[in-house]
């Protein structure tokens, strides 16, 4: 990757900002279950980028 090419990323800090905002909204996901972002006991995400679908982890594990 050149230089030039590096420069068009972002810090991750942003990212965290954004998901920051979503902290206490609830959501259901494309495989049908849950996130409250922010709870301790809400599941994690997966972005399939290929097919534009965010389902939870163990659904992104299987293939969903």
């Amino acid at each position: 990757m050149t230089k030039q090419q590096k420069e068009q990323y972002r810090e991750t800090s942003e990212l965290r900002h954004i998901i920051f905002q979503l902290k206490g909204m609830k959501f259901r996901l494309d495989c049908g279950h849950h996130v409250t972002f922010g709870h301790n006991l809400s599941n994690d995400i997966t972005i399939r980028q290929d097919s534009g679908r965010i389902v939870c982890s163990l659904c992104g594990y299987e293939g969903y």
